[in-house]
């Protein structure tokens, strides 16, 4: 619940945790990208048929990790919100941002009327 624009104890710890899960999740999802960007790194030189290949499964898992580095940058945003005070409020008109949007996506930053008419959707 938000009380005069801030999380109540309760919700602001379940927030805690949440972006504390989603954080631990997404490190370990970068750890094994990592470990499999370095294993078809070393087998490169001939153990695939087409080395060309290989490039591309690196380069892929590659943007995968930078993506997965953007998440992480926003969970830790999330997490300042959090302590500051901001968390939940929508950066763009001000507004509340509905506790299940907040539950589905712990580091938004936008309302969804914000975050559809910034992706172009009517």
């Amino acid at each position: 619940m938000v009380i005069e624009g801030r999380l109540d104890p309760d919700t602001g710890s379940e927030f805690r945790q949440l972006l504390r899960d989603a954080r631990g999740q997404l490190l370990r999802r970068v750890s094994v990208t990592n470990d499999e960007v370095q294993g078809l790194t070393d087998h490169e030189s001939g153990a695939l048929d087409d080395g060309s290949g290989s490039a591309v499964a690196a380069e892929l898992l590659q943007r995968i990790g930078g993506h997965e580095r953007h998440e992480l940058d926003e969970i830790r945003a999330a997490q300042a919100r959090l302590e500051t005070g901001s968390f939940g409020v929508c950066e763009t008109c001000g507004s509340a941002i509905h506790l299940s949007r907040l539950r589905a996506v712990p580091w938004t930053r936008h309302c969804l009327a914000c975050q559809s008419q910034e992706e172009g959707r009517p």
